[in-house]
């Protein structure tokens, strides 16, 4: 399971610094995918999936009650997705978007840390 926060963190990585020298490849790659299905059901599973495995392997961490907390809160965020539905979760992307154009850079700087965070956390 540790294998998947590795994958999870290189992933992390690449889309910071794709965000970094371009945002607009991931932005619109989003803004393209707002209304489907895939991308619902992805934002709840990929939540889901990576919280309870955030929990699981905490002990392993070297931040246990951080990497603990930031589990809860993607479980957190997986079950409100889940119970807004689809309809509201694409009018909130759709409005999330077009105020986090102009800080895509900004959001590349955020997933560059995070990324590291949790490589630093589980080596």
């Amino acid at each position: 399971m540790i294998f998947v926060l590795y994958l999870f963190a290189l992933f992390l990585l690449i889309a910071g610094i794709v965000l970094l020298i371009n945002p607009g490849i991931i932005l619109g790659m989003i803004e393209e995918n707002t209304g489907r299905l895939g991308l619902y059901a992805a934002a709840i599973l990929v939540r889901l999936g990576l919280g309870i495995i955030m929990i699981l392997m905490a002990g392993l961490s070297r931040f246990p009650l951080a990497v603990t907390i930031i589990g809860w809160i993607a479980i957190l965020a997986a079950v409100v997705f889940l119970l807004m539905g689809k309809q509201r979760f694409q009018k909130m992307m759709d409005s999330i978007l077009v105020k986090m154009k102009p800080w895509g850079r900004a959001g590349g700087i955020a997933s560059l840390a995070f990324g590291g965070f949790l490589l630093y956390a589980f080596v």
